[in-house]
C-alpha cells in the first residue's frame, strides 16, 4: 500500500491548496502548484483580507468609552520555486520565494501594551511591501488526492508606509505625509496547508 501511494505521489503534476493559518485569521487564500520536472515545482499563492473588526474600549464600570475598527486588510502574492529532495509532491523540499503586496493594518489591541504608544495598537499603517526568502517544507501524502503540507521560511522585506490614527482616516504622519521606510529580516512565510491534487 505504501509503495502504491509512493508511486502515485511521483506522478502528480498539479495541485490546489489552502493555508489553514491564513484561514484562521479570516484571510481568503488560494495556492496552486505545478511540476516543472521530476525535482522542481512552482508554487504560487495569493491572499486577500478585506475585513474590519469593530472594537470597543470599556472603562472599569463597563461603559463603552471609545469605538474603532481593528483592521488587518491586505493582499499578497507569493511565488516560490521548490526543489524536492526525493520526488515532487512527496517528502522534504527547499524553496526560494518572492513576496509582494499592500497592507492596511492597525488598532490591534490584542498586541502587548509595551509595543509603544505609536505602534500597531493605536495607529494604522498603510503601504506596500516586497521581499524574498528561503523556505523548508514537508509534504505528507494522506491519500491519492489529499495531502498536508508544512512550510516555514525567512528572509528580507522592504516596507514603505504612511502612519495614520486608527480612529479616523485622517493622516497623522509626523513629517508632512513623508513615507516611512522599514527594512525587515525575519519570518516571511508559515504554512499548514491542505492540498488537493487535480492530476
Amino acid at each position: 500500500m505504501i509503495n502504491l501511494i509512493w508511486q502515485y505521489g511521483y506522478s502528480q503534476n498539479f495541485g490546489i491548496k489552502s493555508n489553514l493559518i491564513y484561514d484562521a485569521t479570516s484571510t481568503i487564500n488560494l495556492g496552486v502548484e505545478f511540476a516543472l520536472d521530476d525535482k522542481w515545482t512552482l508554487d504560487v499563492s495569493g491572499n486577500l483580507n478585506p475585513w474590519a473588526f469593530p472594537q470597543e474600549t470599556v472603562n472599569s464600570s463597563g461603559r463603552v468609552v471609545a469605538q474603532h475598527d481593528a483592521i488587518i486588510k491586505h493582499w499578497m502574492i507569493q511565488p516560490e520555486a521548490r526543489y524536492w529532495l526525493c520526488e515532487k509532491f512527496n517528502g522534504h523540499f527547499l524553496g526560494i520565494h518572492a513576496i509582494g503586496g499592500h497592507y492596511n493594518v492597525g488598532g490591534l489591541s490584542f498586541f502587548p501594551e509595551d509595543w509603544g504608544k505609536n505602534g500597531i495598537q493605536v495607529k494604522r499603517f498603510e503601504g506596500w511591501a516586497a521581499g524574498m526568502g528561503l523556505a523548508y517544507g514537508y509534504h505528507f501524502i494522506l491519500s491519492n488526492r489529499f495531502s498536508l503540507e508544512f512550510s516555514l521560511g525567512g528572509g528580507y522585506m522592504f516596507l514603505k508606509y504612511d502612519k495614520y490614527n486608527h480612529y479616523t482616516s485622517s493622516q497623522q504622519t509626523e513629517k508632512d505625509s513623508q513615507k516611512f521606510k522599514m527594512h525587515y529580516f525575519g519570518l516571511t512565510k508559515a504554512g499548514i496547508s491542505v492540498v488537493f491534487m487535480l492530476y
